[in-house]
């Protein structure tokens, strides 16, 4: 970032805020007139836990306000903003408009989460001040001053006079957070929050009294807990599903962040506390509830607790036919918003309103088969993909039945169970027709930028997965196969704040934290690598997968030269082929595992994906069979072969110079 003459090299001065009245001395870095009373828009923007930045660290400290007064000015300059004051670490602006204001909010706070990042709240409101002699006067002075005091770390505070000058601005969108008295001021005063995109939460210590369960997690997170199915065992996937449904709808209000389904599905039936699962989630707020199907009727029950102190907020129950069952997910939805103070914008009102079918047996269909595709194995797709068939013959105009029924082709292509070429042909069929039902569905967005990216084309892909983030920002695997497609560009930065993003509504997904872990050992972080493979070993609750897990540490050890602890690792998976190599060098049995594995593939007649026997080979410290199986891929141009332009630890025995010229050819392919 360029430097001013008028920053560097600025020391924080002794200032405290709290004791500063509403005369504050001006800064002239732009003219203003000695007297004068004027309409204007105020903001206060300060670094949170400076005092003990300074103590930790001096020097850092003093580095750190020194970019924030200089992005300040930088900002203000670009948005006619005056800067009025510097007090230590903060300071005071004045602009003559609230949009200048709350554009130089937003880009001040997501300019400081670049690193080394800065801790900072803002507060702003718009009235008549007095400027007089040098000095500024007027009660919009202090309350901007208040609200900004109350503003979460990373947040931007703002009064409901600079809201209603702002609500049409769809780049400044904003929640309704809460009424406030403020101290000195007549009235309470309604405050709202101005939403940052792609902004990640800064971790801060609890202030005193704070419960340190909730100091790190937004307000307005929200885990919906499995619904405990209270009809018959079959009918668990019914339960499921409305779970599922009930995220999505909560999804749609942009104010929440809201857990993903697969991230919750681990504490059904679970023994834990709500302050626990809100603490492993990082949410202030738990929904739970229950779900009974008898004939034509449904009985379902909610409730809404405060998971840090434990308390319950909210509570319902409905007694309806099942062909409401749309307008109960809806009704939740908003009890929620109106016991929250959250403020629904039109757009979300009308998402919330739009049902995807009024065929409940194809609804029923829709669930089954929703459920079944997240297990990514070939035959709970083939099923999936019968049940997604099914949906649709009951109802031509479910859209979202077309979308799930697409993905199922889409990752039995990408996962090389069956052939890419008819895959994706029957894959780009129903996306077709899912978009001409429903344009704005993110879920179709998201098969549609999945196929744009086996077809090679990132630059397609790219723009369409961003496209369905916006339209549903819950959906983990497109931040998934998002950032796939920035690893396999090179943007490998970037990548990871996508991982990041999508950790934060799916915490708990092993897909995410694998695809992580060889994003960490591109950058060579593999401290991190390990660390995270360690948090997935922790999870692994079944036998045969923490074995896995422990297999993949292994390797990881192995990769990173550490023999000795990747010989420790693979005893604990029991992979005798493992130890044999590491011991010495001797890749017999994982290569018979292979060689066994396919034999019986070519006995069944199966499909065979060159990219993944090529893979398996590589795993295997099989080189020159895995290059062979690689070009072969290559020249079929496979729906997943730029997963070569990604370092795999796992690969034994071939170093990514061997590949070279095979990445080579791979870039020649795609078009970025």
């Amino acid at each position: 970032m360029q430097e001013t003459n008028s920053v560097k090299g600025i020391s924080p001065g002794a200032g405290n805020r709290e004791n500063h009245s509403d005369s504050l001395t001006l800064r002239r870095l732009q003219p203003m007139a000695e007297h004068s009373h004027q309409l204007a828009a105020i903001l206060f923007a300060d670094i949170v836990g400076y005092t003990a930045m300074m103590e930790e660290n001096e020097e850092l400290a003093v580095e750190k306000v020194n970019r924030f007064r200089e992005t300040v000015e930088l900002i203000a300059e670009e948005l006619n903003g005056r800067i009025i004051q510097y007090y230590g670490d903060g300071s005071l602006l004045l602009f003559q408009s609230s949009t200048d204001a709350a554009e130089f909010a937003k880009l001040l706070q997501e300019d400081l989460q670049n690193e080394p990042r800065i801790p900072a709240r803002i507060g702003i409101h718009m009235g008549d001040v007095l400027v007089h002699s040098g000095n500024i006067f007027g009660d919009v002075v202090n309350i901007a001053s208040r609200i900004q005091s109350l503003a979460p770390v990373g947040g931007i505070y703002i009064s409901e006079m600079v809201y209603r000058n702002i609500a049409n601005k769809k780049e400044l969108e904003s929640v309704f957070v809460k009424e406030e008295k403020l101290k000195n001021i007549k009235g309470p005063v309604r405050i709202y929050q101005i939403l940052t995109e792609g902004g990640l939460p800064f971790e801060t210590a609890p202030a005193q009294g704070q419960d340190a369960a909730g100091s790190a997690v937004s307000p307005s997170s929200i885990a919906v807990l499995p619904f405990s199915n209270l009809s018959s065992d079959e009918q668990d996937y019914f339960s499921d599903g409305l779970t599922e449904d009930i995220i999505t709808q909560l999804s749609k209000i942009r104010a929440y962040k809201v857990i993903s389904r697969t991230s919750v599905m681990p504490y059904k039936n679970s023994s834990k506390s709500v302050k626990e699962i809100g603490r492993e989630l990082g949410v202030t707020l738990i929904l739970e509830g229950s779900v009974q199907r008898q004939g034509d009727q449904v009985r379902i029950t909610a409730q809404l607790i405060d998971a840090v102190r434990d308390e319950h907020i909210w509570a319902e129950s409905y007694d309806r036919p099942m062909n409401d069952i749309f307008s109960i997910q809806r009704e939740v939805a908003l009890a929620i918003a109106a016991v929250l103070n959250t403020t629904i914008s039109n757009k979300e009102a009308r998402e919330l309103d739009y049902i995807p079918t009024s065929d409940l047996q194809a609804y029923d269909y829709y669930l089954r088969g929703k459920l079944l595709i997240e297990n990514r194995n070939k035959a709970d797709l083939l099923l999936a993909r019968e049940h997604f068939m099914q949906a649709i013959a009951r109802d031509k105009t479910f859209a979202n039945a077309y979308s799930g029924l697409a993905d199922t082709y889409l990752l039995s292509s990408f996962r090389g169970y069956e052939d890419p070429v008819q895959m994706l042909w029957q894959a780009k069929k129903y996306i077709d027709v899912a978009a001409g039902l429903d344009s704005f569905s993110g879920e179709t967005q998201a098969s549609l930028g999945y196929w744009y990216f086996q077809s090679l084309d990132y630059h397609a892909a790219e723009i369409t997965y961003r496209r369905s983030i916006s339209l549903n920002a819950n959906q983990s695997n497109v931040y998934l196969w998002l950032a796939i497609l920035l690893q396999a560009k090179g943007e490998q930065e970037e990548a990871l704040k996508i991982y990041e993003l999508g950790e934060e509504i799916n915490p708990m997904w092993d897909y995410l934290q694998k695809n992580k872990i060889h994003l960490l050992m591109g950058l060579n972080r593999g401290e991190e690598a390990l660390l995270c493979m360690k948090g997935l070993i922790e999870k692994a609750h079944d036998s045969n997968l923490k074995r896995k897990r422990y297999e993949e540490l292994s390797r990881l050890h192995w990769a990173l030269g550490e023999k000795a602890e990747a010989l420790i690792a693979a005893k604990k998976s029991g992979n005798m082929g493992l130890l044999k190599f590491y011991s010495d060098g001797d890749n017999t049995l994982l290569l018979k595992t292979v060689d066994d594995f396919y034999a019986s593939l070519r006995q069944r007649s199966e499909y065979i994906s060159q990219l993944w026997m090529g893979v398996d080979y590589a795993h295997a410290g099989a080189r020159e069979k895995a290059l062979e199986c690689f070009n072969n891929a290559v020249a079929l141009k496979e729906a997943a072969v730029s997963m070569l332009l990604i370092r795999d630890f796992e690969f034994l025995n071939i170093k990514y110079l061997s590949m070279a010229l095979l990445t080579r050819k791979i870039r020649q392919l795609i078009n970025f």
